[in-house]
């Protein structure tokens, strides 16, 4: 099973995907006439198409033999915002998946936010902010929250700080000041399930501050700035 996450025009008829594989991870293969509509592998070949592939390998290279198609994930297009948050989970998937490695978590992880998006379950934010946390969380990099990283106090936690790996009090130096209601939604966000992205919900002006945190502590820890994180946080 895979997820288109990256298509690229090659030459006349051809295009590059770059798939996320529940089972090796990355993988990039050439489907052979898969821009002509006419072809049966041209929506196999569409950029978040989840399908079951039959690859055959030449010359150290892959293509796509066949295809079983799952979820095409189509109405995502149709809304600006649910599309840029799915370019942007295809960007970020990009970035943290390896080739070669078993990821049937973050595999599910971003078919159920491809899903949310396309059934609308969840705003578009509110998928980008779930996603990104739950990211983090199976990297194993997701910030804490219990207790100042400077001093190990447990009051007045009201900074976060992307250099300590989370959050620190008032008292020490370091962080940007985070309102209450963020660091309760990163709390809360921890308890829902992939399969339950529709259940997350928080007021519109705290979804905007906490995906603002969460995409600048993403892009620390990725060490480079992701190309499409302006157009789901509304930059120009």
């Amino acid at each position: 099973m895979a997820v288109v996450i990256r298509t690229v025009d090659f030459k006349d008829n051809d295009r590059m995907i770059t798939f996320l594989t529940k089972d090796y991870g990355l993988m990039s293969a050439k489907v052979r006439g898969a821009k002509k509509q006419t072809s049966k592998l041209f929506s196999a070949s569409s950029l978040f198409c989840c399908a079951e592939y039959t690859f055959y390998e030449k010359s150290g290279f892959f293509g796509v033999k066949s295809c079983d198609i799952k979820y095409t994930f189509g109405h995502v297009q149709d809304d600006y915002d649910g599309y840029a948050v799915a370019c942007f989970i295809a960007d970020a998937v990009e970035k943290v998946a390896q080739e070669d490695y078993h990821a049937p978590k973050l595999f599910a992880l971003v078919v159920n936010a491809l899903w949310a998006l396309d059934k609308g379950a969840a705003t578009p934010k509110a998928v980008a902010c779930y996603f990104i946390q739950r990211l983090l969380m199976l990297e194993g990099v997701y910030p804490e929250l219990e207790h100042c990283l400077v001093c190990g106090s447990t009051q007045s936690l009201t900074k976060m700080s992307t250099e300590h790996g989370g959050l620190v009090c008032s008292s020490c130096e370091g962080g940007k000041r985070v309102e209450t209601s963020v660091i309760k939604a990163l709390k809360d966000m921890q308890d829902v399930l992939p399969s339950d992205i529709g259940k997350v919900a928080n007021a519109q002006s705290t979804q905007i501050k906490l995906l603002a945190v969460l995409v600048d502590y993403l892009e620390y820890v990725l060490g480079k700035p992701l190309k499409t994180s302006k157009y789901i946080l509304g930059e120009k």
